[in-house]
């Protein structure tokens, strides 16, 4: 799956509204079921790629390195 497609797969769930005024689209990316929010200013593609990068550490971590990640 390229990056673009990746992006257009992307399934959003709405706007979460925060106390203090401020908003966030959720999203959901099809590769990993991972939900995440696009902060203000953000571009999904921003947010996608802050999420994939959380992802992997926490796989790696998960499998005791990064050894096993091929992406």
């Amino acid at each position: 799956m390229t990056d673009l497609e990746r992006v257009q797969g992307i399934k959003v769930h709405g706007i979460q509204h925060m106390d203090e005024g401020t908003a966030f689209i959720l999203c959901m990316d099809p590769e990993t079921g991972t939900t995440f929010a696009v902060h203000p200013g953000e571009t999904i593609g921003t947010a996608l790629g802050r999420v994939k990068s959380r992802y992997r550490q926490v796989m790696g971590e998960a499998r005791g390195g990064t050894q096993g990640l091929h992406r």
